[in-house]
């Protein structure tokens, strides 16, 4: 812009150093290029939102009238003017602003030329071409910076998933292991008078179950965790039986991917600590079945709780982070009570018919 007011001072004194030349110099073209600013500089955002089309309106005045008394060595200031009217207005009313600015501009320059001259053409074309590149210049500056912008938009998003994550982690691992702890605790300090030897399994176990807990807070703190369905099965067995809670097994599938098998893992997880901790469960279903190449994790129980009953906790914390991981490896999770009074929890690798209502273990369950 410095360069484009040296250059139009030059072109106005070099028709003829006269006091109105002079005054146009001194007064109309710096109050033109600072109008120019407000239309192109980031910071002056705020004030161009709220006037920057009346500040268009001026900037077209003040290139047009001087025009008709200047010609051609004012009308370069028109570009600058048409790269404001496509940087203010919407692109349906700033080209047809354009192209009446650059008729404008060389009506101006014939008027006080004359029509038939070059310097009509010269300026028409002048000024669009001068108009194009103030604008793409502009429109570059502008799209450098809204990246660097989003560049810390990624950064912060970026680490907002990852405490999301850890958090979601700590959830589905911490909430079935301090149950089972617990469960297990409880069961222990039943049996120390009557059945040492029992209570001193269970304090095993309980050691055991810690163990495993640390662990796996490790692993999620080094951003890598991997569970085993059939790991996780058995050790959903023995967290129901310490609950007092019958279990039916049945395991048959073929080999997961990682992906997959800590998907379901997790699942696991989370199905067997909500059984626990928001059911009055006496008898609780888990089926690990294939069929078609579909794999599907059911998980069925008694003694559902009245309805709203813990339901805040469950969907905000559990059952809508199982939906995203099983999303995660293009599956689905469904999960709801039936008619029967019994809680339906369905993870599968893809869309499938929902279970059957009813809760009566199957004839090939495994009893715990």
């Amino acid at each position: 812009m410095a360069g484009f007011f040296v250059m139009q001072v030059v072109d106005i004194l070099d028709e003829g150093v006269t006091p109105l030349s002079i005054a146009l110099c001194l007064t109309v073209l710096p109050l033109t290029i600072a109008l120019q600013l407000v239309q192109t500089l980031p910071r002056a955002k705020s004030l161009r939102d709220r006037c920057g089309r009346w500040i268009l309106v001026i900037q077209i005045l003040l290139v047009t009238v001087p025009c008709l008394a200047l010609g051609w060595a004012w009308g370069g200031m028109g570009g600058f003017v048409g790269a404001s009217a496509l940087l203010v207005l919407p692109v349906r009313r700033a080209v047809p602003l354009f192209g009446l600015l650059v008729l404008l501009i060389g009506l101006c320059t014939g008027l006080r030329e004359g029509f038939w001259t070059v310097a009509v053409l010269y300026m028409m074309v002048s000024t669009l071409l001068t108009g194009i590149i103030v604008y793409s210049l502009i429109r570059l500056a502008l799209l450098t910076i809204a990246v660097h912008e989003a560049q810390d938009d990624f950064a912060r998003l970026a680490v907002t998933k990852e405490r999301l994550r850890f958090a979601h982690d700590l959830h589905d691992l911490l909430g079935y292991s301090l149950s089972a702890i617990t469960l297990k605790g409880e069961l222990a300090h039943q049996l120390v008078d009557r059945s040492p030897e029992r209570a001193r399994e269970e304090l095993r176990s309980i050691v055991d179950t810690s163990r495993e807990a640390l662990a796996d807070v490790r692993e999620v703190a080094r951003s890598y965790r991997s569970l085993s369905l059939l790991n996780e099965l058995s050790s959903a067995r023995s967290v129901l039986a310490a609950a007092g809670i019958e279990a039916h097994l049945k395991v048959d599938y073929d080999r997961l991917s990682s992906a997959a098998d800590t998907a379901f893992a997790t699942v696991v997880r989370e199905g067997i600590t909500n059984v626990v901790r928001h059911s009055d469960a006496s008898r609780c279903r888990i089926e690990a079945t294939q069929d078609d190449g579909v794999v599907r994790l059911r998980i069925v129980n008694d003694g559902v709780r009245p309805a709203g009953h813990d339901a805040g906790e469950q969907r905000g914390g559990g059952l809508d982070s199982l939906a995203a991981r099983l999303a995660a490896i293009g599956g689905r999770l469904t999960a709801g009570p039936d008619a029967a009074g019994c809680f339906h929890l369905l993870a599968e690798t893809a869309p499938a018919r929902n279970p059957a209502a009813g809760c009566t273990p199957p004839a090939q369950g495994v009893p715990g």
